[in-house]
């Protein structure tokens, strides 16, 4: 990422009142609903301004922007990733997430419903390891299908995120950028650049969102993308992937129409 694009985000980012990590946490939405948005980087600086006054900002020992790692499991097969692909309700997907620079890891299931509701159920690890999924079997098999000798590492992802909270509280929005991928079966790697992914988390009506109005303005239509699975699809040509076509299209086209505006 170019130093311009970063240099906007911390002097954009100073405007917004800030929100604490406890803070955060106390309206986090477990059960939501959500839309996400699939847009160039060069929109993202725009965007921020255009919301400055309407959200707060989560500020970390002085930074308003973390570093998130994750590994997403799946079977041999892939069924969750072709769950996902065939659109297919009540489907889960499987990872640890470790939250920022530090030691804070979480393994996380997400369920989608048939009503496109999202549940999240976590429990608190210390390591990014497959031996966390035999520990904590129990948790595993309550929450999924899955047991943590039927699955195993498929992809890893890093990414920064900015979190967005609006000021009562009822709607959470992150902003992802700085991309990358590895696949954990033949070690191919990807830089996205050029890619932000925007998800607003909400419980009941989105039209009051001020973020929704924003993307709006700015011509960016709300756009399915799921990390793992677009991921996958982007590292792994051979997956089945034919209604993933238009997204990885837009992914490739926007990482290099960035690309060219830095050379």
């Amino acid at each position: 990422m170019n130093m311009s694009i970063g240099t906007d985000f911390t002097e954009i980012l100073n405007r917004f009142e800030t929100i604490s990590l406890e803070e955060v946490n106390r309206a986090s939405l477990m059960r939501r609903k959500d839309n996400k948005y699939l847009f160039s980087i060069r929109y993202l600086p725009e965007l921020l301004t255009l919301v400055s006054k309407d959200y707060r900002v989560l500020e970390i020992d002085g930074s308003r922007s973390q570093h998130y790692h994750t590994r997403y499991f799946d079977t041999l097969g892939k069924e969750m990733y072709h769950k996902h692909h065939r659109g297919l309700a009540n489907r889960h997907k499987v990872r640890i997430r470790r939250y920022g620079s530090g030691s804070l890891h979480f393994l996380e299931v997400k369920k989608k419903n048939a009503k496109g509701v999202t549940t999240k159920k976590r429990v608190k690890t210390n390591s990014m390891e497959h031996s966390i999924l035999l520990k904590e079997e129990e948790f595993l098999t309550s929450v999924s299908p899955y047991a943590g000798r039927g699955i195993d590492s498929a992809m890893e992802n890093t990414f920064n995120r900015i979190t967005l909270v609006s000021h009562s509280q009822s709607e959470r929005v992150t902003l992802d950028y700085g991309l990358h991928f590895t696949s954990n079966e033949d070690g191919e790697e990807l830089d996205l650049p050029g890619i932000a992914i925007a998800e607003i988390k909400y419980e009941n009506q989105l039209s009051g969102s001020s973020l929704h109005a924003a993307l709006r303005k700015l011509r960016i239509k709300p756009s399915r993308f799921s990390k793992y699975a677009i991921g996958m699809a982007l590292l792994h040509s051979g997956l089945k992937q034919n209604r993933f076509k238009g997204r990885v299209r837009k992914v490739n086209k926007l990482n290099m129409e960035y690309q060219q505006t830095i050379k």
